[in-house]
């Protein structure tokens, strides 16, 4: 997983055929590790296992690790899978979710209440055993603490755990109005967890497989209500006073941390599963693209994450095997030929306007400048689908039995279809597959701009990716005949999302990966009702927005999604006409623009026997082996 994303493939079932699914999966499973590695042609099964090979795997970060708190984590931190686990994880990348920390689980007839079953053998890196205490722990942390950035995701507006809120009848009710000890987890015995929804949510085992549901001793730290914990926090998640102390429960621990520099990983050798066929993982930063091309051409990296689009040549690949969505082969680099694997992830890359600072007008006239197509066939070199929702195309909404996410997404995008509103009658109003600059002028003309009163934004962009910069450089220059007049400044993905948050930025450039197969993990963002917990501010007091839209995205959101939770066509369909609504009024808003969905790649030399992962894009490298 890539360090340019927040929220974590084609899927051939989603919605309510994902959720029955999974229920038929409660009682039981052997959630042994398993090859969460990600690879082409076959990689370990985990039959060879033990320290045969031994060695440390060499790999590269773009960014240095901020923090190794999953609640505060915003995108996927160097080595964040190989040593955190939560409750179920998706092995080798591939949905649905499977036990892991739990040997089976129960959900009631009316969806509601969620039973755990703990598994009895699992030890944290501290060496004290995993009870329920530190699950009820761990998840009252994601929803109460002030260090917590991941607070929508359990008590928020889709996966919502039963919980009070301090908030006066006549205000609405914010995240942090969260009363701290009434979330509804609750530590049946010390092998047991129960926990209660607000209302049935399809995706729940898909939501607590994420990384921000990661497991923590209990009372580690003392940031919430109840626990005085037995560390300071920076000295358990950082390197205050001799840390990190922290402990999770993956086959590797936290062996040498740098900041800035790089992160060392062990092999832990009480855990619970097979043992790690290699010694250690040491990820080092490197935040410059080509760099990193460089050092895995040298050898001195064993995997490569993605190449410079400026420097990848799609006539050099050679797909030799298909396994669903996943392809591989090997790439030729000219010097040398190494393994190659690439999938389409639920991913939207997209700019994110803050709507407190950036006119409307001025918002329109980006969208008509951008031709997504453009830019996945000149810039992503046909590596990306050109990109006009939000929601990735395999789990877009869809109306009709026997039509595919994809197809829905097209027609929706091309012509309109099934459109909820009279603004998405036409499909994507800015033009589609057009570079529309006279009328990105037009709408700036009316708004008073003009060659001697041009509008001045600045464009943050992510250090080191060459992609965006490219996506970047050309709607400055476009925009430029627009009247706007666009500055251009990078910093590093950690920088970025806590400026997000802060919401000190015009706008910048971000990728979001999905949790679940979902539109609501994406569009619960987006529906306005809670303008002071998005990126965007949409509906913030003083921003500029438009009243009638964003009741339109309201009124569709409580009408259509909230009350059709259950598992019938008919709900689905409801839950659909809000997310094309909602998807609608974003492009009638231009709170975010998307340009590509893109397909991930990945290079590894022979020397290291791993897989390529799949669509939810985790793994851990325990059955990764070396033969170097």
């Amino acid at each position: 997983m890539t360090d340019k994303k927040t929220r974590r493939g084609f899927l051939t079932a989603a919605g309510a055929g994902a959720a029955t699914v999974l229920a038929g999966c409660s009682g039981g499973g052997d959630s042994t590790a398993t090859d969460d590695g990600d690879g082409s042609d076959g990689g370990s099964d985990g039959s060879d296992g033990g320290s045969e090979t031994g060695g440390t795997l060499e790999m590269m970060a773009t960014g240095a690790v901020q923090t190794l708190d999953p609640i505060n984590a915003k995108g996927s931190g160097a080595g964040y899978p190989q040593y955190n686990e939560s409750l179920l994880d998706f092995p080798n990348g591939q949905y649905p979710p499977e036990p892991k920390l739990i040997e089976g689980y129960d959900v009631s007839e009316d969806g509601l209440t969620y039973t755990f079953n703990l598994r009895t053998d699992v030890t944290f890196h501290d060496g004290s055993e995993l009870t329920a205490g530190d699950v009820v722990y761990s998840y009252r942390r994601l929803a109460g603490s002030d260090n917590s950035r991941n607070r929508d995701d359990i008590i928020g507006d889709t996966m919502t755990v039963e919980h009070e809120k301090d908030t006066p009848e006549d205000e609405e009710a914010e995240l942090a109005d969260y009363v701290s000890g009434s979330l509804g987890v609750e530590a049946v015995d010390e092998s047991t967890v129960e926990l209660r929804l607000e209302s049935p949510f399809q995706y729940t085992l898909f939501q607590i497989a994420g990384g921000a549901f990661a497991i923590l001793p209990e009372g580690s730290v003392g940031d919430i209500e109840g626990y005085d914990g037995e560390y300071g926090y920076n000295e358990f998640f950082s390197t205050a006073d001799d840390g990190p102390q922290y402990a999770g429960t993956g086959p590797f621990e936290v062996d040498a941390w740098n900041k800035g520099s790089s992160l060392e990983l062990a092999s832990y050798g009480d855990y619970y599963g097979e043992a790690p066929s290699i010694d250690g993982i040491t990820y080092t930063i490197v935040s410059d693209g080509n760099t990193r091309l460089d050092r895995f051409e040298n050898g001195n990296a064993d995997i490569l994450e993605g190449m410079p689009t400026s420097a990848f040549n799609p006539d050099s690949v050679s797909i030799e095997n298909r396994d669903g969505n996943r392809q591989t082969g090997t790439y030729d680099m000219g010097s040398q030929t190494v393994n190659y694997g690439q999938i389409p992830t639920l991913e939207t890359e997209y700019i994110v306007f803050n709507t407190l600072e950036v006119p409307h007008p001025v918002r329109q006239a980006f969208a008509y400048v951008m031709n997504p197509h453009d830019i996945a066939e000149e810039v992503y070199k046909g590596l990306a689908k050109p990109a006009y929702h939000i929601t990735p195309p395999a789990p877009y909404p869809t109306f009709e039995e026997g039509v595919s996410g994809e197809e829905s997404y097209d027609a929706h995008a091309e012509s309109g279809a099934n459109s909820q509103t009279d603004f998405g009658s036409d499909g994507y109003p800015y033009g589609y597959g057009e570079t529309r600059i006279e009328d990105a002028q037009a709408v700036m003309e009316e708004a008073g701009y003009g060659e001697d009163n041009t509008y001045s934004v600045t464009a943050t962009t992510i250090a080191g990716d060459e992609g965006y910069r490219q996506v970047f450089l050309s709607l400055q220059e476009k925009a430029r005949a627009a009247h706007i007049d666009m500055e251009i400044v990078e910093a590093d993905f950690g920088t970025i999302i806590s400026r997000a948050i802060s919401g000190d930025m015009e706008m910048f450039g971000l990728g979001d990966g999905m949790e679940y197969p979902g539109p609501q993990n994406f569009l619960r963002f987006l529906w306005g009702n809670n303008p002071g917990n998005q990126f965007t501010r949409w509906g913030a007091e003083g921003g500029h927005y438009n009243e009638e839209y964003r009741q339109t995205a309201i009124d569709a959101w409580e009408s259509n999604y909230q009350p059709n939770q259950g598992d019938s066509r008919e709900d689905q369909l409801a839950r659909n006409r809000a997310f094309q609504a909602v998807e609608e009024m974003n492009w009638a808003s231009v709170q975010e623009l998307p340009f590509i969905h893109p397909i991930k790649q990945r290079f590894w030399h022979d020397a290291v026997d791993v897989e390529m992962y799949g669509v939810m894009e985790t793994q851990t490298f325990d059955d990764v082996t070396l033969s170097r």
